[in-house]
This record gives structure tokens, sequence and C-alpha cells, in this order.
């Protein structure tokens, strides 16, 4: 049983989610407990398979799938390496999280509102999030990223009012815009090279011939535009606050995963389709370490003159982008682990604080009020909240300052330290004073929330995540540095999808399954 699984693991995260996604759909949506026991039962399916992932890959294994058994890099190849086996995991977990806040019942006994068919996008979307870290084709990650969107699409539009359309347009006409701009890039690709298949990519960029080397470039480059709309970077991140603001809370924390993306494709980018020494990589970095530490310093101002907590955690998501890319673009091991395990911390804080803001808004104007707010009330969200906003900022003792430290440590000695150092340190300070901004008012005044059971536990399993990657500091970077080095070596992944080979069937077996001939 463990080796079939070990066989097809890299496929697994996909047709789990959409075997439960088109299970969902043939349900009425009146049997919400059938849609969603469908649903549990396919996260549950989905965690085994990702904490498998990182037991195998912590190992030194990496696993390759050739879909229809087309070797690559004629066939599209899935490939699960200690990168894909993090971001599964983290994408899971957020998911299994934000699924159970949908359906406790808060204070009110209704559940929470999510809308029409919010199961079944809901598993769309996370076939598109692990099909998006599992791919190792362009044309494929361009599929996966439209499934991931339609789905968001649909969950974006539930209870639409105005300013939800609103934002849903500038949302979907932004992401359309990239589409188009990512079809253009893959075309440029492919008529240079021949090939979409990112470890096949790796090895032709570098033979190209010279007068094909321009549009190479200009295809990297317009990848890295397409990206930094997924990752929300300066000047393509106007879109973010006004899309999280519109969107459900628990949904939100959901799309908390989708500026991940971006981030996990640019490394794809700047580590293996453009490795480090080549010119293209050379100018890429150059460009991001203007931008990257641009974006951050953006959404450190942008955070402190945030006005409610949606906005705040929204300029807050892009300020983390902004520190993740700068790591890539400084090119070593210890900047890039420090980067990865910077992600997990970021991610997991970020949708705690939107989960702890849909409690906020669940019962804080009835606690507002009321004629006196007890000292408890406010107990367990201000805890939550302290906590997801000191592990965002990367203050000590929690994992985003570990993962700022070996940001920082890998910046040494670099041409660009200094405007680093500045960019991480200036934006974090600011963030904690917006932090500190916000949470004086939310808790000192008469607009402090109680948490209730529908997010409290959600809530309470996140922060221990956190606390957790804190405790388990030592193994888990440990994991983030072999994953840093892999990702900084692809040679071994490389070898790995070119030299896997297709299973070779027997003719007797063709012609049994044919028939004889009448």
């Amino acid at each position: 049983m463990i080796e079939l699984v070990a066989k097809h693991l890299p496929v697994l995260p996909i047709a789990i989610a959409l075997v439960a996604a088109a299970w969902c759909l043939t349900v009425p949506e009146s049997k919400t407990r059938l849609q969603r026991g469908v649903a549990w039962a396919a996260l549950l399916l989905l965690l085994a398979v990702a904490l498998f992932a990182v037991n195998r890959t912590a190992r030194g294994e990496q696993f390759v799938y050739l879909l229809g058994n087309w070797k690559a890099p004629y066939g599209i190849a899935l490939v699960v390496d200690k990168l894909t086996a993090i971001m599964l995991l983290l994408t899971t977990f957020v998911g299994a999280v934000v699924f159970a806040a949908t359906n406790f019942k808060p204070a009110d006994g209704k559940p929470v509102s999510t809308g029409t068919y919010f199961t079944p996008l809901f598993l769309l979307q996370l076939a598109g999030l692990n099909g998006a870290f599992l791919t190792a084709d362009l044309f494929n990650l361009f599929v996966f990223f439209e499934v991931l969107l339609a789905a968001s699409y649909g969950m974006l539009l539930q209870h639409s009012d105005q300013r939800r359309t609103n934002a849903a347009i500038h949302y979907v006409v932004i992401n359309l815009a990239g589409s188009a701009i990512f079809l253009i890039a893959v075309s440029l690709l492919y008529g240079v090279t021949g090939t979409l298949n990112m470890a096949d990519l790796s090895q032709r960029i570098s033979v190209i011939p010279a007068h094909s080397q321009a549009l190479a470039a200009a295809a990297g480059f317009l990848l890295l535009v397409v990206f930094a709309i997924k990752a929300a970077l300066l000047p393509l991140n106007f879109w973010l606050t006004n899309t999280y603001r519109a969107a459900v809370l628990p949904v939100a924390a959901l799309f908390a995963l989708m500026t991940k993306v971006g981030v996990v494709a640019i490394i794809r980018t700047m580590t293996l389709i453009f490795p480090e020494g080549g010119i293209i990589n050379q100018y890429m970095s150059q460009a991001l370490l203007i931008i990257a530490p641009l974006t951050l310093l953006a959404a450190a101002a942008g955070a402190l003159s945030a006005r409610d907590v949606r906005s705040l955690i929204g300029w807050s998501v892009v300020a983390s982008a902004g520190l993740l890319v700068c790591a890539v673009a400084m090119g070593g091991t210890m900047a890039l682990s420090g980067a990865l395990f910077y992600l997990i911390g970021s991610t997991l804080a970020t949708a705690l604080l939107f989960l702890n803001t849909a409690a906020i808004d669940e019962v804080g104007p009835r606690l507002a009020a009321a004629d006196t707010v007890p000292g408890s009330a406010w107990a367990w969200t201000g805890a939550l909240f302290f906590i997801g906003a000191a592990a965002l900022a990367g203050l000590p003792p929690f994992a985003g300052f570990i993962g700022k430290a070996a940001v920082l440590a890998g910046s040494v000695n670099q041409a660009w330290q200094g405007w680093l150092w500045f960019a991480i340190l200036g934006g974090g300070l600011v963030s904690m004073l917006a932090y500190a901004r916000m949470g004086s008012r939310l808790f000192w005044k008469r607009d402090a929330a109680d948490n209730v059971p529908a997010y409290l536990v959600p809530c309470i399993a996140i922060a221990t995540a956190l606390v957790c990657l804190t405790v388990f500091a030592a193994p888990i970077q440990r994991y983030t540095d072999q994953a840093a080095v892999e990702l900084r070596r692809p040679q071994a992944m490389i070898s790995n999808v070119l030299g896997k080979l297709a299973i070779e069937k027997s003719a007797t077996q063709d012609i049994n399954k044919l028939g004889a001939p009448k």
C-alpha cells in the first residue's frame, strides 16, 4: 500500500480534491452535511498524503509522475520535492482550518454564511493550488492558475453587493490580463526553445543561439510580471487589499495562500528555468532587489495608514511577499532557507489574523453596544491578535523572527546589503507600529470582541501551529536548509524529470485489452 501511494504520490493531491469536488457537485445543495462529509474525507486524505510527502522527501527522495505515461519533455510531469511538500502540507492544514471555521456555528446559532456551492468551489481551489505547486510544466502551471482563479472568482462573488462586485471586477480583470501575458511569455519560450518542461528549459536556455537570447530574456521578464501580479508586488498590488476586504473572512484566510503561489513560481523561475549564474537570472535578480524592498516599505506604510483590520492584514500579506522575494533575489542558501521558514510562519499568521477578525466582525458590534464590557470579553481575541501580529511582524521569539534573521544573515557581504537591511528592518518596525495602533483601537475601546466557538477552535489550532513552529524551529530549519540547497542545485531534479522512463507494456497486454479480431 505504501509503495502504491509513493508511486502515485505526485498526482494524489490533485486527484483527491478534483474527485471530491465532482462528487459534491452531484449532491444537492440542501444536503450540506453530506457535502461537508465528503470534503472532510478529502481533507483528511490530503493531509495524510502531505505528511507522507514531507516524511519521504526529508530522506532525500524526489517523486516524478508522468501524466499519460508520456516521457518528459514530450508529456507533462508532476514533481514532489521538499518545496512542494512544504506547500502541500501548508495548503492542506490552512484549508482544513478554514473549512472547520465554516462548519461551526456562532453564538446566534446560524452557520457561518459562505454562499452557494462553497464546498465544491473550496475543493477546486485546493486542486488548483496543489497543482500549481506540483507541476513541472509551464503550460500546466497556467492551467492550474486558471483553475484556482476560477474557484476564487466564485467564492469572492458570494453574497455580492456593490462593494464585493467592484472588488471582484478589479480582481478578475487584473488576473485575466496576467493570464494573457502568461500565454505570450509561454509562446515566446516555446518558440525559442521548443519545450515548456521546466527541467528541459533549464538546459536549453543555456545553449540557445545568441540571436534568440533577447526573446528568452523578454519571455522571462514577462513571466516575472505575471508572477508579480500573483504575489502582489509593487506596482501590481493594487487589487489585493480591496479583494481581501470584500471576501468572506474565512475565504480571505484561504486566499492568503494565493500570493504564495506567485512567490513559489518566482522561486522556480529563478532557480530552475533561469538558474543562477546566467545573465538572465542576474538581470532578474537586480530588478527584484529594487522592486521587492520597495514593495515591503510601501506595504508597511499602507498598513500604518489602514483604518480597519482587513486592510491592515491585506497590506501585511503584501509586505510578507516583498520580504520573501527579497530573499529569493539574493540567491544565497541561507537567505532562501530563511524565506521558506518565514513563508510557513507568515501564511499561518495571516490565516490566524483573518479568522480572528471574523470573530471581531461577528460579535464586536453587540459588545460595543453593551453598557459594560467585561475584561474577559476580549481576552482570547486580544491574545490571538497579538500572536498573529508578532509572528507576522517578526518579533522574537516567534517563527517570523527566525525567518527574518536568516534572511538578514544571508544578505551579509552583498552589494545591496544596506538597502535590504533598511527595507526589512524599517518595514518590520513600521508594521509593529501599525499592529500596536490597531490593537489599541480594538482592545482598549468598546469595539472589542469575544471569540466564539465558530472561530475559537480554528484560531487556537493555527496559534498552536505557530508556537510549534518556534519550539521545533531547529528540525524545521534543517528541512528548509535542505530544501534551499535542493533548489539552488537543480541538477538532481532535472535528471529525475528527464530521466524518468515511461512504463512499458508488453504487446500481449495491449492485444488482450483490444480483444481478438472478429
